[in-house]
Order: C-alpha cells, then structure tokens, then sequence
C-alpha cells in the first residue's frame, strides 16, 4: 500500500544516436553511441497516481438463464467495491449495461446507462447496495444476447452526450466486464469494438477489459453455455486483445467468485494507479524511479519493477512513499533509451 497518493511525471534522461560503419555495402555494422545531449519529456496528465480515474462498464446479461448468475454478481459486488478502498482510492464512474439491443419490455436496453442516477462514483452514498441493486436487471431481456453493441452505443453519439452524458471522461482509463453465459452475438465484431475504444482513448493502455464468462473448454453439465458452444468465443477473442490480457477472465460459475470479483478490483487498481507506461523503450540497466529526493529501490514488493512486454513500470505492493516529501511531489522514471535512428 503506497501512504501518500502523488501525480506521475515522467521524466525522462534520453540519450540516444546510431552509428554506422560498414566495411562494404554488403556487411554493414552499427554501434550505439550515446548523444550527451539530455532530452527530458514530461507527461502531467497521462498516467496519474493522485487520485486515478477509471469508468468502469458492468455488461450483464439479461435473458433467460441469468437469474441465479445475476443475484451471485449481486451478492458478490461488495468485495469488488471493497477491494478499491482497501487498495488505493480510485476515481471511479461505474455504469450497467444490459446485453439486450432490441428495445425490451423494460426499456433495460440499447447502451442506456441503467439506474438514477446514470452512475456511482466517490459521492454514492452506500455504493454496494446502489450497484447490487443495478445488476439484478431480471432476465426478461432479449434471447440475442449482444455483448459488444451495447458496449459502442452507449460511447458513441447520441447516447454519449444525452442519455449517457458524465458518464465517460477523456482523461480516465475504460475498463469494461462482461458478465454472461452466452457468446456475443452483436452486430459488431471484437475488432470493431476494440477499435472503437481505441479511437475514443488514444491509447491500448487506457483499455482494460475482463469477463466473467463460461469459457472455452469448460464442460459442466450443471453450468452450461447458454445455446452457443462456438469455441474459441467472440468475447475470448477480444479480451486477448487488452493489455491486462492473459489474468482477465474468470468462470461465471467458479464456487470462489465473490474472491474472483474482488481480483479483477485489485487488477483494475494496479493497472490504473500503479502502473507508469513509458514512452520509449529504455535500457534496463539505466532505469531509475525517484520520488522527489527518494529513490525507490529495484524491487518487485517494496519498490518497483520493469514490465517488458508492456514497457512499464509497476510500483510495489508494500512501496512506502517518504512522508516528508512536500505535497504535489511526483514520481519520476529516469532512464536512456534503447532506440536508434538509423541514416
């Protein structure tokens, strides 16, 4: 747990030329040399630890077969809002979607936020009981359970400016969960709804996505996909696209899904607070992370870690920021990259 919550710079020492050499045109030889000239690049805004925002989607299945899945998720949604006081406090906007595109009998449709008002946040007194009730949305919605349309309706115009309106911030993170026992059957395809979301935040970072489906592979006669046993799924196929991929989906019918919930919590908080992305490759022998006058130490728990796939920094668990640091002090990643132009 980090005590003090600060904005994230990145400052960033680049050094960074090519050098080439060849004996012939055919055996061309390159050495990096390093330009003394340091080029420092803030980001203010991008990537923040004071106060972090994240919008978050519940996409909940509304036909037939969700009764009992729907009123589990309620059950369970208490660990998943505890899970971001107890880890760090978030900014927060939590909206419900349902699956059904087809108008519906209670109007429960079409990428219209569900509840008054249209979502939770930081002033919602008594959150938990607020989201349990917006997820049980009864099961009278459409057979054709759409996962995905929902998903660009309710982000796209008119929605996005009328009915849905404060609901998305151009500066948070998305994050969207699916909740369903079937396979998307939207209009719209897994690449087209992460393009979408792509265009609206800019960057595949700002994207995270879970679901709590039946997946591929899964054989219980006791908790069956409903209708659709296509494999791999539509929903699969996207969720592989995010970079939170690999750890973001769970069993719709796990006996542990309330300790499922809460992790997909403490994933969305690490993501979005604890996570610095930079904004080039660095050398890893070069990185350094300071926090005014302290420098956190290299270490997975207590300091910080380099993510190379995501070309991140993940700050620890147990990372203890130095109380007497002044107020508005950031953290700051200093490092030379590991790029080159070539001429």
């Amino acid at each position: 747990m980090m005590k003090k919550t600060t904005a994230v710079a990145v400052s960033i020492s680049v050094a960074m030329a090519l050098v080439i050499s060849s004996c012939s045109p055919d055996s061309p030889k390159m050495q990096a040399k390093p330009d003394l000239t340091n080029e420092k690049v803030v980001k203010d805004n991008d990537y923040m630890v004071r106060d972090p925002k994240v919008d978050i989607l519940f996409v909940v299945d509304n036909s037939g077969s969700m009764d009992a899945h729907q009123k589990n998720l309620a059950a369970n949604v208490g660990r998943f809002i505890s899970a971001f006081f107890n880890r760090i406090s978030i900014d927060y906007h939590i909206g419900v979607l349902s699956t059904d595109m087809d108008g519906g009998i209670t109007g429960k449709c079409c990428g219209r936020l569900i509840g008054s008002p249209l979502f939770i946040d930081k002033m919602t007194p008594g959150p938990e009981k607020d989201l349990a009730a917006r997820l049980i949305l009864g099961t009278v919605g459409s057979g054709t359970e759409r996962s995905f349309d929902p998903v660009i309706a309710a982000l796209s115009p008119p929605l996005d400016t009328t009915v849905n309106v404060g609901f998305l911030r151009p500066d948070a993170h998305l994050a969207v969960i699916f909740i369903t026992d079937a396979e998307d059957q939207s209009k719209e395809s897994s690449v087209a709804l992460y393009d979408h979301l792509l265009k609206i935040k800019g960057k595949r970072e700002k994207i995270l996505a879970y679901g709590a489906i039946i997946p591929s592979g899964f054989n219980d006669p006791q908790c069956g996909r409903d209708e659709n046993d296509k494999e791999p799924l539509l929903i699969e196929q996207f969720l592989s696209m995010t970079v939170n991929k690999g750890t973001n989906i769970f069993n719709l019918c796990a006996p542990d899904f309330g300790d499922k919930l809460a992790k997909v919590a403490e994933d969305l908080a690490k993501q979005v607070s604890n996570t610095i992305y930079l904004s080039r490759a660095p050398i890893v022998s070069t990185l350094r992370v300071f926090y005014g006058t302290q420098e956190i130490p290299s270490d997975a728990e207590y300091g910080w870690s380099f993510d190379a796939e995501l070309n991140a920094i993940h700050l620890g668990e147990k990372l203890e920021l130095d109380p007497s640091q002044p107020d508005g002090t950031k953290i700051r990643v200093d490092f030379e990259a590991a790029s080159y132009t070539q001429k």
